[in-house]
C-alpha cells in the first residue's frame, strides 16, 4: 500500500550573519535536488515533492511510501527526510548552516481533493 506523508519543517540559521533568502534558496535547492535523487533510485518512494516559504525558513516535504503498514511508512518516511537533509548539509559539521527548529516533526496522512 502507498501512504502519503508531508512533514512541515521551520529551519533557523545557525549564523545569523548568513541567514540570507539567498542562503536559504540553495539550501532548499540542495534539499528538493536530494529529494528527486532519492525517489529516482527507490521504486518505493512516489512523487516526492517539495514546498518552501523563503522568506518564512519554512518547507514541506511530501512524498508517497510503499509500506505494509502506516508505522513502516512513517518510519521509512522519516529517514528518508533525513537521508535528505543529510545530502543537503543539513546537520553536517562545516556545510549549509540551517537546520530543522524540531527534531521529530508532525507527520501526517496527506489529504487530496480531486479537482
Amino acid at each position: 500500500m502507498t501512504y502519503y506523508l508531508k512533514a512541515d519543517l521551520t529551519f533557523v540559521c545557525d549564523d545569523p550573519a548568513r541567514d540570507t533568502d539567498e542562503e536559504f534558496d540553495a539550501f532548499t535547492d540542495a534539499v528538493t535536488d536530494a529529494l528527486y535523487d532519492l525517489g529516482e533510485v527507490d521504486d518505493e518512494i512516489i512523487d516526492p515533492d517539495i514546498t518552501v516559504r523563503i522568506a518564512d525558513r519554512w518547507s514541506s516535504i511530501l512524498m508517497g511510501i510503499t509500506a505494509d503498514t502506516e508505522a513502516d511508512a512513517i518510519r521509512l518516511f522519516l529517514a528518508n527526510v533525513r537521508t535528505v537533509l543529510h545530502a543537503a548539509g543539513c546537520g553536517t559539521p562545516g556545510w549549509p548552516i540551517y537546520k530543522p527548529t524540531e527534531d521529530k516533526p508532525e507527520v501526517r496522512q496527506a489529504h487530496f481533493v480531486d479537482a
